[in-house]
């Protein structure tokens, strides 16, 4: 008696349909399962960095709320070196051209954030814990993101 059996194809996103002997379906299926498998995988797999990964953020800070942000970002360093994570967190002034005098300034509306995380296998992340939400609360009181971005971020010249 035949059996029906779909297989998606990955490489062209199409459904193919076989029929076969049970036998032969099950046979086929054990040969596929390897190479489907890879291709998943190597679909979710991070591009190699020769560097580390880290997450930027753009921030708009609130009004008079600078100072604020700058604690948020003091506190969630802290919050991950008291978890003995390595990780390395720091917010990154703006410079603005001050129109008054014709030279610059820091901003006081806009800041990014690094989170730049070691090189290696990513340590599993400590469960979130007052001190966490704390941190998680300055941010939120203060600011909003405007945007985030994953990037490599290469190897400096020392």
């Amino acid at each position: 008696m035949p059996a029906f059996f779909i297989a998606v194809s990955p490489e062209i996103d199409k459904i193919l349909c076989v029929t076969m002997k049970p036998i032969r379906a099950f046979i086929l299926f054990i040969a596929l399962t390897p190479a489907l498998t890879s291709i998943a995988l190597a679909q979710n797999a991070s591009p190699v960095c020769d560097g580390n990964i880290a997450t930027v953020r753009v921030s708009a800070i609130k009004p008079n709320a600078i100072d604020t942000f700058l604690a948020a970002v003091a506190a969630h360093k802290a919050w991950y070196l008291s978890h003995g994570l390595k990780d390395t967190i720091v917010a990154a002034r703006v410079i603005m051209r001050d129109d008054k005098n014709g030279g610059s300034k820091y901003s006081d509306a806009e800041a990014m954030t690094y989170h730049v995380y070691p090189a290696g296998p990513r340590q599993p992340e400590a469960a979130h814990d007052d001190a966490y939400a704390a941190f998680v609360k300055l941010y939120n009181d203060s600011s909003e993101i405007k945007s985030e971005y994953r990037v490599c971020l290469p190897k400096l010249a020392q």
